[in-house]
């Protein structure tokens, strides 16, 4: 209402008693006392007829400075050319209000996120409604609309890690699997054998990579779910320790672990602790010279905690970078002479990880040339010994076909990748047939007396792999088979929908020959006995 009305309604009602304000005088000074908000008078024209104290905080103009300009003042240029400011008007005259969002400027020229919200006040003369000016109120929405943006900038960061994880596993698979075959083959000679390990570290490292910017992306927007157990961490180091040795042999460095002679037990998920610790001993490697030495040491402290220190003889740590090595994108070592590569990733990967499972990590050094030592320290876990379980030993059914190789069939539209796998299952003694679209795999299933394992693609043109799964699965010869999905988009939504869709197990591309014999395994597992 302008203000001019209030004066009038006030003049003309029955005066209170000297103690009570009447209640316009209420409003009033709730209005001018409000500091989150913008509220204030337009008069007709749109020029600022009165202004409260949250005005004056968020835009920045003392109530001298700005009644009698017009509202356009606080509009970015652009608006102000396009008549922004003048069409908000008409539309809140037309159909009473005007609710927007967008840039607004500020007294010292500053932008600010508002939200806006313009009322048009009508009065009553002589029976008639008549406009007599605007209320608007506008609040600062920078903070929000900042977070708005994070958000937005996470879920596209992670779709995008997600594709190109997808786009780089997708050539990684058939060059992994052809060197997979290299490696099957007995005669090879030095030169070959030298080049061979030279890729098989390279094809090593990058799928590395991959899987690390993939968690990255995971752990930010809350995909990762742990599964816990009591676990060994004696177990952990030296699995890790054995998944390293070559990158240590490589480099003609020493290991040495101290561990105690009981088990030190916390509640883990032991792929995670893996990759933690597979984590450090890499960048313990990473930045020692060759043939330095590295220790990892397994102790517990104070009845409470169990802790893994990786210590190296390597560049050190400078004393102000302690800290920031955790950080995203972050190596202490950022000259541009240095000599080790890499995403700065794995240690902040390390700890999320780690206080995921309710513990800590921290970096110690002496400085530049005197080594480091990071320390990982997890709450102890006191849990009774697990039953043998029978099912898990892996050992085959009596009369079960043992000495056959397998029935496989591969489906993937991508000729290297399939071509490069089946080498690999027929050098291992299995029978392969490869179809390189759903047509051409239902095409086999029909005509055959039986399939083991059925290897998957998901992302193929025409009917994908989902829907081949189903029509595979309806057929008698597949009737027992064991099928994987084969893709290289490996986030835990993607295995969660492999799964549902019935898939016996998710393989992501490029796929580890422990991760095939183990299906294989499997299979021969499921397969009947003789005389079934």
């Amino acid at each position: 209402m302008h203000p001019d009305t209030f004066a009038r309604d006030a003049r003309s009602a029955p005066r209170p008693s000297a103690s009570i304000a009447p209640p316009e005088e209420h409003f009033r000074i709730l209005v001018e006392s409000v500091q989150d908000y913008a509220i204030f008078m337009l008069d007709v024209d749109g020029n600022v007829a009165s202004w409260n104290i949250g005005a004056q905080k968020i835009k920045g103009y003392s109530a001298q400075e700005i009644i009698g300009r017009h509202f356009s003042t606080f509009y970015p240029p652009e608006d102000v050319a396009n008549g922004k400011p003048a069409d908000e008007l008409v539309t809140a005259q037309r159909v009473g209000r005007v609710e927007d969002e967008g840039w607004r400027v500020r007294k010292d020229g500053t932008m600010f996120w508002a939200n806006v919200v313009i009322t048009a006040v009508y009065t009553t003369e002589n029976g008639e409604r008549k406009l007599c000016g605007y209320a608007k109120v506008t609040r600062d929405m920078t903070d929000r609309k900042r977070l708005r943006d994070l958000e937005a900038a996470s879920h596209h960061m992670s779709a995008f890690l997600a594709t190109l994880a997808h786009e780089l596993r997708n050539p990684l698979a058939p060059v992994s699997n052809a060197l997979s075959v290299m490696m099957l083959e007995p005669l090879v000679s030095p030169t070959l054998r030298q080049c061979r390990d030279m890729i098989d570290r390279q094809i090593s490292h990058l799928t590395r990579l991959v899987d690390d910017l993939l968690d990255a992306g995971r752990i930010t927007t809350g995909k990762i779910a742990l599964r816990l157990a009591p676990t060994d961490l004696r177990d952990v180091v030296a699995r890790s320790v054995e998944t390293v040795r070559p990158y240590l042999t490589l480099r003609q460095q020493a290991i040495k672990v101290q561990a105690p002679e009981m088990a030190v037990i916390v509640n883990a998920d032991m792929a995670r602790l893996l990759q933690v610790t597979q984590n450090l001993l890499h960048n313990a490697s990473k930045f020692s010279e060759h043939g330095g030495h590295i220790t990892v040491t397994i102790a517990e402290e104070s009845h409470a905690f169990a802790t893994i220190r990786v210590t190296d003889d390597g560049c050190g740590i400078e004393a102000d970078a302690l800290e920031s090595i955790f950080d995203l994108f972050v190596q202490a070592d950022n000259r541009l002479e240095r000599r080790e590569s890499g995403l700065g990733i794995g240690l902040t990967l390390c700890r999320w990880l780690v206080e995921m499972h309710g513990g800590a990590i921290s970096a110690a050094s002496d400085g530049l040339g005197r080594g480091a030592t990071l320390t990982v320290r997890l709450p102890l876990f006191v849990a009774q010994e697990a039953a043998n379980d029978d099912a898990r030993t892996g050992n085959a059914r009596p009369g079960a076909r043992a000495d056959e190789g397998l029935v496989v069939l591969i489906v993937d539209d991508n000729g290297d990748s399939a071509d490069s796998m089946a080498m690999v299952l027929r050098m291992k003694g299995h029978r392969v047939h490869v179809a390189y679209s759903g047509d051409q795999a239902l095409a086999f299933a029909r005509e055959a007396a039986h399939v083991d394992v059925a290897l998957v693609d998901i992302a193929m043109p025409g009917a994908d792999g989902f829907a081949v799964l189903r029509q595979l699965k309806a057929l008698p010869a597949l009737t027992r088979s064991l099928f994987a999905a084969m893709t290289g988009f490996g986030q835990q939504s993607d295995v969660l929908r492999s799964l549902d869709q019935g898939f016996d197990t998710h393989l992501t591309k490029p796929v580890q020959l422990p991760l095939i014999d183990a299906l294989l395994q499997r299979a021969s597992e499921r397969r009947p006995a003789v005389g079934d």
